[in-house]
């Protein structure tokens, strides 16, 4: 069992995985290809995608700071429960005097578990997993949106390469003759298209994978968390329950 200290896991690991981001799009405004693809994109396609990935990228950070308090909420939670359980018959008086972190997502699911610690099994049972479920949900319901985005990123990529290839070829339908002044403009025509077609479909592409790692990291670790306080709360707190009972 980990220590109840104020540890930040997974917004350092996050902060991590931000620096080489960072990095590489560094790299890339270094060489100048990043500015190329915004600036020779006329439908605008490339930068819509940076910026929903730009938002994306800052609604993954205020998840994982808040992941990251919910674990530590949890540890403490642990912490002081394997060293004061609360005695027999003042369930209600110890949730609402002595347990720490109650606003925390862990510790509204303990308390739920603690008050209706005397009620039938059955119910209990139901109870338990009823305000499992809620926890779950309270912990990585949010993620869905992040999903959302990751699949709208690559869908705004398919559509940026459509855009491309009809700005690719709707100039050949206007030539009328083929002099070399009119070859000369068709081909710089069809370069744009193909050009908005590529970068859209690599800016789509990239950025739908480097949010997804964020997100399924966000997964991970609320699952951990619902994972962890469910154990705890169905072995170690009802047996302590039951030894004082």
């Amino acid at each position: 069992m980990r220590q109840a200290e104020s540890t930040y896991t997974l917004f350092l690991q996050w902060l991590l995985l931000l620096g080489i981001m960072l990095f590489i799009s560094w790299l890339f405004w270094d060489q100048g290809l990043l500015q190329a693809a915004v600036l020779s994109d006329p439908t605008r396609i490339t930068l819509i995608i940076l910026l929903l990935f730009s938002i994306a990228t800052a609604h993954c950070a205020a998840r994982t700071l808040f992941l990251s308090q919910q674990q530590n909420a949890l540890d403490r939670i642990i912490q002081f429960i394997t060293t004061s359980p609360p005695a027999p018959g003042s369930n209600r008086w110890w949730v609402a005097n002595r347990l720490p972190e109650k606003e925390s997502l862990a510790g509204q699911m303990i308390a739920g578990l603690v008050a209706g610690s005397g009620i039938a099994k059955k119910q209990s049972n139901m109870d338990s997993h009823l305000l499992a479920q809620v926890m779950a949900e309270q912990a990585r319901g949010q993620h869905e949106i992040g999903w959302f985005t990751c699949g709208l990123l690559v869908k705004l990529g398919l559509l940026g390469t459509v855009v491309g290839f009809v700005l690719m070829l709707a100039p050949v339908a206007e030539l009328e003759s083929f002099d070399l002044s009119d070859i000369q403009g068709l081909l710089q025509r069809m370069t744009t298209g193909m050009g908005v077609a590529l970068n859209t479909t690599l800016m789509g592409l990239s950025c739908s994978m480097l949010l997804g790692m964020q997100y399924l990291m966000l997964d991970r670790a609320a699952d951990r968390l619902v994972a962890e306080a469910v154990q705890f709360s169905e072995t170690r707190l009802f047996r302590t329950a039951q030894r004082q009972a």
